[in-house]
């Protein structure tokens, strides 16, 4: 049988990230530890030991510990990878990163699918803001791909989202500064609400108040408002 190479391989040297390592079999765990602790790996279809030298970073969202009690998560394994240990909040808990990461998203897939990039509309990123997130930052890269893939129009509109991140969108709707009439408002109210409303995200705030980034700063800048 040839041998293959595999992804212990192709990390020779440099960092291999493992998602979702709760996830790994038994018999796989086994394998992983091995690595770790003879810095060595064989080959699928190869018999001769290969000398390795790679970082690994691995994610989860279990609870590793548990699972340790419950034998379904070696415990050697467990303190070989828990050396240093770096908490990441939900995305629902910082929801100031949704925004951003979504832009980031749908430039990946403009570019892998070779369509324009589109914009998102600023009731769109309310709808975003206000959903819970229950399946964390992959959700909201799946949901991006989507809307690059179906969604031909320059502008992604909240009736593009799929059924579902659009529960209470009249409600939402009628707590952003965009709905209420302007003249009842100061130009200090908008620009706190709009930051609360984003949950201090200075770029979705500009988009939903129709201004740019350099005059949504300086607005702050005039009426002193921090929002680190």
């Amino acid at each position: 049988m040839r041998e293959k190479k595999g992804k212990i391989d192709a990390a020779a040297g440099g960092t291999l990230f493992l998602d979702e390592i709760g996830e790994l079999p038994l018999d796989q765990q086994v394998k992983l530890l091995r690595v770790l602790q003879e810095k060595q790996f064989y080959r699928v279809g190869g018999h001769k030991p290969i000398a390795t030298d790679v970082r690994i970073v691995a994610a989860t969202n279990r609870d590793l510990e548990a699972m340790v009690a419950a034998g379904q998560f070696r415990q050697d394994l467990f303190y070989r990878l828990n050396v240093v240990t770096v908490p990441i909040p939900p995305l629902r808990e910082r929801k100031e990163d949704i925004p951003e990461l979504a832009q980031l998203f749908l430039k990946e897939f403009a570019v892998k699918y070779g369509k324009p990039l589109p914009e998102l509309a600023p009731k769109t990123i309310i709808l975003l803001l206000n959903y819970a997130w229950p399946g964390n930052i992959r959700q909201l890269r799946n949901l991006m791909e989507r809307l690059v893939i179906l969604t031909d129009q320059e502008r992604i509109e909240p009736e593009h989202l799929p059924e579902g991140y659009q529960p209470n969108e009249l409600a939402v709707a009628a707590q952003t500064p965009a709905t209420r009439p302007l003249a009842a408002r100061s130009e200090y109210e908008e620009l706190v609400e709009a930051l609360r409303t984003t949950y201090g995200n200075k770029s979705a705030a500009a988009q939903l108040l129709g201004i740019s980034r350099v005059t949504l700063y300086n607005r702050m800048k005039k009426y002193n408002i921090h929002t680190d």
